[in-house]
């Protein structure tokens, strides 16, 4: 088992690497509002889908592996569709999404997903797990309708949360990067006066932002 497990990481670092997806000694800015110095840009492993579908077939492996039973696969909008899309369909499940609320504080089941979740278990994916804030928020949604969070997964883990962070038995990955996150206000690359990049991650809202708050 742990022969196929590195096979799996071993390919997904391809795919991830063959693209230039994964990015370093940069200035990112991530969802839940923190600074680091890599990034795994997603977008570019999905523009050939036969990239994600691939990974999701592999996390769908990963998961029967593990003894994982579930009846609904959900991931949060916009990034983690298309992981829940593919991993569905490899697990022969149904799918749904999480999309964040309108003040945007936390995520939410629209369009009568709810319906779909409540009672049953549910596998709560997305391609890469950062500091797990909107994984964390999607778990809460899933719940409020009824839902069990049986089991988190995902291609990749920054290294950033384990299971019992994102409040689940099980956390199934294939593969790790370690990227650390950084509170804004502590950021060394903020102190230094290292420009945020706007092409990736959350780092045009974040500057779009500190102008806003200086206008």
């Amino acid at each position: 088992m742990r022969d196929v497990a590195a096979m799996r990481q071993a390919e997904t670092r391809r795919i991830v690497e063959s693209c230039g997806a994964l990015m370093t000694d940069d200035h990112f800015v991530y969802a839940s509002g923190e600074h680091g110095h890599g990034w795994i840009a997603k977008d570019l492993i999905n523009i050939n889908p036969e990239q994600p579908r691939r990974l999701s077939q592999l996390l769908a492996e990963a998961v029967r592996d593990s003894g994982i039973q579930v009846d609904v696969v959900c991931g949060p909008a916009v990034g983690g569709v298309i992981c829940a899309q593919y991993t569905a369909l490899a697990l022969e499940r149904q799918c749904v999404f999480t999309e964040r609320t309108i003040d945007r504080t936390g995520f939410e089941l629209k369009r009568r997903y709810g319906d779909v979740v409540d009672g049953r278990s549910v596998l709560l994916v997305d391609d890469i797990i950062n500091t797990g804030w909107s994984t964390g928020l999607s778990a809460e949604a899933i719940r409020a309708k009824g839902g069990q969070v049986t089991a988190v997964g995902a291609w990749i883990n920054r290294g950033n949360v384990g299971a019992s962070d994102l409040g689940v038995d099980q956390f199934v990955f294939l593969d790790e990067v370690s990227l650390p996150s950084i509170p804004a206000h502590r950021c060394p690359m903020c102190e230094q006066g290292v420009a945020v990049n706007t092409d990736y991650a959350h780092g045009c809202e974040f500057v779009e932002g500190v102008k806003s708050a200086l206008s």
